[in-house]
């Protein structure tokens, strides 16, 4: 998949919205799909490991993330075993009294042997399609909370 990117805008200040997306151990009250997180002890940076439910499959990866407090958080890949490629980030600008939040992601699955290519082409295009909105209107909803 090519990266994609989104924008969507939030009643809330970007530094409330940053500190929802590094709190990555909550991800599994609100993001669909990711059923466990935990941010790894000993690293110098920020490494979290994820497990996330894709219907047909349960995968595991670690990413490394980036922050920049109030106005960006990104990340790439470390490990993983399903996924060749997971980079992607948040760029968060103030807007009026809110904030406009740009979401961009590049995800690239490893392909195993005995499952057609048309397979992985229609996860992909669900992960695009139905999930990245999702994602984006869960952050939403938690940021926007009292």
């Amino acid at each position: 998949m090519a990266e994609v990117s989104r924008e969507i805008l939030m009643s809330c200040t970007p530094e409330r919205l940053f500190d929802v997306l590094i709190d990555y151990a909550r991800y599994p009250e609100f993001v669909p799909g990711i059923k466990a997180c935990r941010v790894l002890a000993g690293t110098t940076d920020r490494q979290v490991e994820y497990q996330l439910d894709l219907g047909l499959k349960r995968i595991t990866y670690v990413l490394r993330h980036l922050e920049q407090r109030p106005t960006q958080v990104s990340w790439s890949l470390v490990s993983g075993d399903a996924l060749k490629v997971s980079s992607g980030s948040w760029a968060l600008t103030p807007e009026g009294a809110g904030t406009r939040a740009r979401y961009s992601v590049d995800i690239q699955i490893v392909k195993p042997p005995f499952i057609p290519q048309g397979v992985i082409d229609t996860l992909t295009e669900e992960l695009t399609r139905v999930q990245l909105p999702r994602t984006l209107e869960a952050f939403k909803a938690r940021a926007e909370r009292p």
